[in-house]
């Protein structure tokens, strides 16, 4: 990985590992972009509705909102 990206994109490890993980009850995780640093984007499917529940800064915080053991690749 290139030295000169921002702190935030290292702490992800690899923009190549960005990608999406669903759990149970409708949950999805996704890597982003937003406003030039990396986040992870957590919503729930609620009636046939993508909601919002949190964006997160690292996968600590994604384990906040949901069980990360539940997480499978999309």
């Amino acid at each position: 990985m290139p030295a000169w990206l921002p702190r935030p994109y290292l702490s992800l490890r690899s923009l190549d590992l960005m990608g999406i993980w669903r759990g149970p009850d409708g949950i999805e995780v996704e890597a982003i972009v937003l406003g030039d640093l990396p986040c992870l984007r957590v919503t729930r499917r609620v009636a046939g509705r993508r909601v919002l529940l949190a964006y997160c800064r690292d996968v600590r915080e994604v384990g906040e909102h949901v069980n990360l053991a539940e997480l499978v690749a999309a």
